[in-house]
């Protein structure tokens, strides 16, 4: 179709944007199932390897568990082998706190542990000048008008029956 040059033109170009959408959405669909059978094939195939590698890797923390002091010389806690290595890792220390630590932080006068995160309230710099918000180091971004397209689902399921 060349450009449009009536509203006519306008509803038959709608309805082919309808039909290649459905066109695209069949082929994504299409892929989609053959990623599904293809991973649920590689799930399968693996399944038992996983299995043992699990079980070989718990095998070597028993072992490694019982003799330690043998398997990491010299107070190491990785000790490398031909074909890989092996060893703790400390994770650091963590905190938990609860809804309420920071009030009784506060009334402790503990307040230096207590972070406060400060950020302008966007909606409510709206209502500025733009030489106000200049003042403030802002700028208004222009909202944008963008063009959209949507093609009726009901046109295809129309188009879909009269050709059968």
């Amino acid at each position: 179709m060349k450009s449009i040059k009536t509203i006519d033109q306008i509803e038959d170009a709608l309805h082919r944007i309808a039909e290649l959408e459905r066109g695209i959405s069949e082929a994504d669909n299409k892929a989609q199932e053959i990623i599904n059978k293809a991973t649920a094939e590689a799930e399968n195939t693996s399944r038992s390897m996983i299995a043992e590698r699990e079980e070989l890797i718990e095998k070597i923390k028993a072992y490694s568990d019982v003799h330690r002091a043998e398997v990491y010389a010299d107070g190491k806690k990785s000790r490398e082998f031909t074909n890989g290595t092996i060893g703790y890792r400390q994770s650091p220390d963590s905190i938990e706190v609860s809804k309420e630590t920071a009030e009784l932080l506060e009334k402790a006068g503990f307040s230096h542990c207590i972070k406060i995160k400060k950020e302008p309230v966007k909606a409510a710099l709206k209502g500025f000048s733009d030489e106000q918000l200049a003042q403030f180091g802002c700028n208004r971004i222009t909202g944008q008008e963008s063009f959209y397209v949507k093609a009726s689902e009901a046109c295809i399921a129309h188009a879909v029956k009269g050709a059968a």
